[in-house]
């Protein structure tokens, strides 16, 4: 008796036939990279091979894996419960190092340069600089409050705690100072200057702009809804938020500190990336309760395509080149990849007289993705 046929196994089946024969067509333009997925369902982070859209191994974590880092041309993934930053060899598809901190690991960040790893952790309420060449912890320094998130600038560190966002003095390893934001803190990050602080309310639809040297208060800014996703701009000229109780996003212009536009972005905009393809800036938004990807024109400010993932999207992310965004699905991992010059064209195949879908493949990773970086290799 034959099996059940699933989406997975259908799509799977189509793309292998596109990507091997395409009924005459040319082949698909490849990406070589390498997909990590950080799965708390098993306990280690997922690789794919982004050339043939395929999972090739598990590397297998003392703990379930959190959050992936970038740090230059090194690959780090923090493991909460395991109180450790494992440091992973993206050649050999195995662990090369372990840090292992006092606390547990509950936010992390890298400095632009790639050259230290800001771990913050709770019980203790610390802050750890960690030497990337070495894999050193520098410094450790105490919070008041459990951290709640975390970015860094090339010289700064700031730190969501309570009411307050905490800065932190890179160079020195110690605070520079506290600001009461009269709020719960959420989210925050350094304006691309590193001049100011964009810190997300948790318990109201507000951002507050706060200066990141003297810890001044610069500006609240109202939403229409709470916000707990930040996604600038390449320039830097704008972020783009979603959060929850609305069908919409916020577009902030963060050297003016004011919300430019609020605009509707589907249902329940969840996950947010830049890309560009075409030429064409875009921005990517997830939309859980349609279970959609949509896709905006930057300049415009127009809806460039919709495409119909199906599940619970997630995270999205888009190769550098351009050419796929990779939609993660929050329960199961599986990774559905758009093929972009087709949900941009709406090419149209007069064989069967109806658009080339632009969902061009399904590939399982690993069940509950905690995060996901693509990472380049050689062609």
């Amino acid at each position: 008796m034959a099996g059940n046929i699933t989406r997975r196994n259908l799509l799977g089946g189509l793309a292998a036939g596109s990507l091997l024969a395409g009924c005459g067509r040319s082949r698909a333009p490849r990406y070589f990279g390498w997909l990590f997925v950080a799965s708390a369902g098993e306990r280690g982070i997922a690789v794919a091979d982004l050339a043939e859209f395929r999972r090739v191994t598990t590397i297998t974590m003392p703990q379930a894996p959190q959050q992936i880092l970038l740090a230059g041309s090194k690959v780090f993934a923090t493991c909460p419960d395991a109180r450790a930053v494992c440091e992973i060899d993206p050649a050999r598809f195995t662990v090369s190092r372990r840090v292992s901190l006092t606390g547990r690991i509950v936010a992390s960040a890298v400095t632009p340069g790639g050259n230290l790893l800001v771990i913050g952790t709770d019980r203790p309420a610390s802050i750890h600089l960690i030497e990337v060449p070495s894999g050193k912890v520098s410094k450790t320094i105490p919070l008041p409050d459990a951290p709640l998130s975390l970015d860094a600038s090339s010289d700064r560190a700031a730190v969501t705690a309570g009411n307050a966002v905490i800065r932190i003095l890179l160079r020195d390893g110690k605070l520079a100072g506290s600001t009461d934001l009269g709020l719960r803190a959420g989210i925050v990050r350094f304006r691309n200057d590193g001049n100011s602080l964009l810190v997300g309310a948790a318990d109201r639809n507000q951002i507050v702009s706060v200066d990141a040297a003297t810890g001044a208060l610069l500006a609240r800014m109202p939403l229409a809804f709470l916000p707990q996703r930040f996604c600038f701009a390449s320039d830097g000229g704008q972020m783009f938020v979603s959060g929850t109780g609305e069908d919409s996003i916020a577009i902030v212009s963060p050297y003016q500190s004011e919300v430019d536009q609020t605009m509707i972005a589907g249902h329940q905009p969840f996950g947010l990336a830049m890309g560009s393809t075409q030429g064409r800036n875009l921005l990517f938004v997830t939309n859980l309760g349609s279970g959609d990807l949509s896709v905006f024109d930057i300049d415009t400010r127009g809806l460039a395509s919709s495409v119909h993932i199906g599940g619970k999207p997630g995270e999205v992310l888009v190769t550098p080149d351009g050419g796929y965004a990779l939609v993660v699905d929050r329960d199961t991992g599986d990774v559905s990849v758009v093929r972009m010059t087709v949900a941009l064209n709406h090419e149209r195949t007069a064989a069967v007289g109806q658009g080339t879908k632009p969902l061009f493949a399904v590939f399982p990773t690993g069940s509950a993705p905690q995060s996901a970086v693509i990472i380049p290799r050689p062609a």
